[in-house]
């Protein structure tokens, strides 16, 4: 676990970093090169990593369950990802995404990313977050360096 305190904002205790899967961190149902490195790298620090999908495309256990760096779980709707969020502690989970399938989980916990990267992102899901980044990799960059995380939330 991991706390910052942000001038202004508040502090945040991160424990868990919910992942989606289609346009975050595959494209066109391929990985996106070097994301199983970050995945590790979270892992390695102490995170929790979880990979939550409608799976559009089918690939979810093909492409990550053998993964044991992280955890994957089928949610086909928003509600089941914002349930499953809830049942692991919303206050001590960043939430990373890019579609409307995500905002209900993005409402709810500590931190809410919104990627927009080569599938594009929902402008809903863009309105719900509290960072916005162009690549799942500066999205978990800003978590694992408080001073990136400090310096885009404090007031």
């Amino acid at each position: 676990m991991k706390t910052v305190t942000i001038p202004g904002w508040g502090s945040i205790e991160i424990k868990n970093v919910v992942l989606d899967l289609n346009g975050t961190i595959t494209e066109s149902g391929e990985p996106i090169p070097g994301i199983l490195d970050y995945l590790q790298t979270l892992s390695s620090k102490g995170f929790k990593v979880y990979i939550l999908s409608g799976d559009t495309r089918g690939i979810l256990r093909e492409k990550f369950e053998h993964i044991s760096a992280v955890h994957t779980v089928t949610a086909e709707t928003a509600g089941a990802k914002k349930a499953f969020v809830e049942s692991i502690g919303p206050e001590v989970t960043v939430c990373i995404g890019n579609g409307n399938i995500d905002i209900g989980m993005f409402k709810i916990s500590g931190l809410s990313i919104c990627t927009i990267q080569a599938e594009g992102a929902s402008a809903n899901a863009l309105l719900h977050a509290d960072i916005v980044v162009t690549h799942v990799r500066q999205a978990i960059d800003i978590i694992l360096d408080s001073k990136k995380l400090i310096a885009t939330l404090r007031r």
